[in-house]
């Protein structure tokens, strides 16, 4: 017999069906969170919001910083400063 041979169980490119299942009830949990969310933003305060949006932020944009043409354009940016009075 050869090492690594399959007998039985699922075929080879096969999905889960509990992981289907499972991740099909957390992304309507997310929908759901998403949507409250985006209802009640407003009673955050900016500290909060800005809290927010750093921690969603590298999940939308790319993780590879500014390309290297564009560098003379970054350094250009303002730097914006937050304090504690809204």
């Amino acid at each position: 017999m050869p090492k690594n041979a399959k007998y039985g169980g699922r075929q080879r490119g096969t999905g889960n069906k509990i992981s289907a299942e499972l991740k099909e009830v957390l992304n309507e949990y997310c929908l759901n969170e998403f949507q409250y969310l985006n209802a009640n933003i407003e009673r955050l305060t900016l500290h909060e919001r800005i809290i927010l949006f750093t921690k969603v932020l590298p999940f939308i944009l790319p993780k590879n910083g500014v390309p290297e043409a564009n560098m003379a354009e970054a350094a250009k940016v303002p730097v914006i400063i937050f304090s504690n009075k809204e």
